[in-house]
């Protein structure tokens, strides 16, 4: 016991140390956190103390609760570094508590979670993606321990966290499909199972009426997510005006206004070449562009940041989720190969998109960073080139080996009898990673444009279970 004590403090103080010396060298380098239109409007949610807006409120509370401290940009972005290192560490002792593994495999996920500079760098990002990888990492550390180790307590902290989740990014809704499946297998009474299924819906849906009350206060439209219509507008429409030949079609007259707007906007893109265009790029072009012909304001300036703009926004989300629908209902074949294809090759290769890019090119920031953070001016510097950044560009590649690595492991497990030479703690494991996987997978796809950084958990549980299941068929193939 004071041997596993002892192994478990040594990671503990290396985990402290280096994440103290990358975060002091990387601040002398980058004195600014890194923004971008996303950062705005937590930060504008932060600053009205918003209980609804485009986005979850969550990691805007998150804002609230530093300022509560102190307005300094450092202590936000030492909070997430930090945040995450915590939930790091128990996602890490949680590994090593399903499986007797050799010290290359601890090392090599240690040096993932801990001292892969992508966490650093998203860290310094004013935006809820390394906060909900935390969140995350924490969730589903609690799935693996409620099969082997279930306890009322830890029920009741996995629905608090599932919440937790809820409230910083939509994509967190699969969480509670997925928690539910894992916690129907749980070793615990019926009573028990049925008590954690209702409290995790009944505080789920509760959020969800709060939010939609909250939404119709703020914004004025009575909606749970004025993003969600943008969204499915947004992936119809990219989808849309990709299609070789658009036919004329007449749409319902609720629809004509922004059909015409779509469609006069098309007309303006044919005589330049596809690869210039600028939707060419599966992104939120027409979701967020200020020249898109979905928005209510053309050419606005400072959308995320602009209350007026985004109220009229959510005014017209829920005409444009169903004029999106409308569109995938009259292409379907279309929509699947211009929209969801292409978004399942940009699953497997997501673009870097931000974070091979320091403040989107600008050196200047909105006036509600000025304000929050106390900027005596609206300019931003780095001491760094920058040229380092660029590393990020070979993660997409990286995700691709994961993906295949992954893939290859799982098969190898089915084909040699995994289940024959794996402890049951870490068979469980390993199925509710390989069930969130195809979730996510589905989700992702669907839902909207993936890019890089909504993928850095999946990456952390890829290269974590590769290594694992890499190691046990070594070991046991030297042993046969």
């Amino acid at each position: 016991m004071k041997i596993h004590l002892k192994g478990r403090s040594r990671y503990l103080y290396i985990a402290g140390i280096t994440m103290l010396i990358q975060f002091l060298f990387f601040k002398c380098l980058y004195p600014f956190p890194n923004f971008m239109q996303d950062s705005y409007n937590y930060l504008r949610s932060a600053y009205t103390n918003a209980d609804a807006n485009m986005w979850p409120v969550g990691y805007a509370k998150l804002i609230r609760f530093a300022g509560f401290f102190s307005h300094s940009d450092t202590l936000l972005v030492f909070m997430q570094y930090f945040f995450y290192h915590c939930c790091a560490l128990y996602f890490f002792f949680t590994i090593l508590d399903l499986t007797n593994s050799g010290k290359w495999v601890k090392v090599a996920i240690f040096i993932f979670l801990f001292l892969n500079p992508v966490i650093l760098y998203l860290s310094n990002y004013i935006t809820s993606d390394v906060y909900f990888i935390g969140v995350s990492l924490i969730w589903i550390s609690q799935l693996f321990k409620l099969i082997y180790k279930p306890g009322v307590l830890l029920l009741v902290t996995h629905v608090l966290v599932l919440l937790l989740a809820f409230t910083v990014r939509y994509h967190a809704l699969i969480y509670p499909v997925i928690s539910i499946i894992v916690i129907v297998f749980c070793a615990v009474s019926l009573r028990t199972k049925l008590f954690s299924i209702v409290a995790i819906l009944a505080l789920i849906s509760g959020f969800v009426l709060y939010t939609t009350a909250q939404t119709e206060k703020v914004m004025g439209t009575r909606q749970f997510s004025a993003f969600s219509g943008w969204q499915m507008a947004s992936n119809a429409v990219y989808a849309y005006a990709h299609m070789t030949e658009r036919p004329a079609i007449k749409v319902p007259e609720e629809f004509t206004a922004v059909h015409t707007r779509v469609s006069n906007y098309l007309d303006s893109l044919q005589h330049i070449p596809m690869d210039l265009r600028p939707d060419k790029p599966l992104m939120a072009f027409y979701l967020w562009n200020p020249g898109s012909p979905l928005q209510p304001v053309p050419n606005a300036e400072h959308i995320a940041d602009n209350k007026l703009h985004l109220e009229k926004m959510a005014a017209v989300s829920p005409l444009y989720n169903k004029y999106g629908k409308y569109l995938i209902s009259q292409y379907p074949l279309q929509y699947i190969r211009y929209y969801i294809l292409p978004n399942i090759l940009q699953y497997a290769n997501p673009p870097a998109e931000n974070l091979a890019v320091y403040n989107d090119g600008s050196d200047t920031v909105w006036p509600v960073a000025q304000v929050w953070f106390g900027y005596k001016t609206n300019n931003v510097y780095t001491r760094s080139d920058t040229r380092e950044m660029q590393i990020f560009e070979y993660y997409p590649a990286f995700m691709v080996f994961i993906i295949l690595l992954f893939t290859g492991v799982w098969i190898g497990y089915l084909l040699i009898g995994g289940r024959k030479f794996t402890a049951p703690r870490f068979r469980n494991a390993f199925r509710i990673t390989t069930l969130y996987w195809i979730v996510h997978f589905g989700f992702s796809v669907l839902a909207s444009p993936v890019v890089l950084r909504y993928q850095l958990f999946n990456m952390i549980l890829g290269v974590t279970f590769s290594v694992l299941l890499i190691d046990m068929y070594l070991r046991r193939a030297r042993y046969r």
